[in-house]
């Protein structure tokens, strides 16, 4: 039985403010606080990233912070993995507001059910996906209901 995300990240309330810094060329900042305007759209589209893709992360599995070596091993398998099923992906850094936090992340062009399964296999809490034109919070080893972002007030 899948549990809630307060119970396994104690950060889960702050998921919905986070800012995705794609490594594309040029670089695409997407803030989640805010809908996401019709320039950084065609940006996404110009880097291949114009229809749905998910955000997920292999660092801090079940919401616990591993170190900073058991993450990048984690990333790295994670990396490798997607280059070899053919995923277009590319690397995001998944930050707070002030970048006072960051997990690196990938982008990568999937079905939304292959990427909660992949997310449950790496013990993410949740994915963010985007459905071609904004984002969303998805669980994956919690219960909790889909939240289009940003999140009202």
């Amino acid at each position: 039985m899948r549990s809630t995300p307060d119970q396994h990240d104690p950060d889960w309330p702050l998921y919905p403010e986070t800012v995705l810094h794609f490594a594309t060329n040029p670089p695409i900042s997407i803030d989640l606080r805010a809908i996401p305007s019709a320039e950084a759209l065609d940006r996404l589209e110009s880097a291949g990233f114009g229809s749905p893709f998910a955000v997920l992360t292999a660092f801090d599995p079940r919401g616990e912070n591993l170190s900073r070596q058991e993450n990048e091993i984690r990333r790295r398998d994670l990396e490798m993995r997607l280059a070899g099923s053919g995923n277009r992906f590319v690397d995001v850094d998944a930050c707070s507001p002030d970048r006072t936090h960051c997990e690196c992340s990938v982008a990568v062009i999937m079905e939304q059910r292959e990427a909660i399964e992949l997310a449950r296999e790496l013990e993410q809490v949740a994915i963010f996906w985007f459905d071609g034109s904004r984002f969303w919070i998805l669980g994956a080893i919690v219960d909790a209901d889909p939240l289009m972002l940003p999140r009202s007030s």
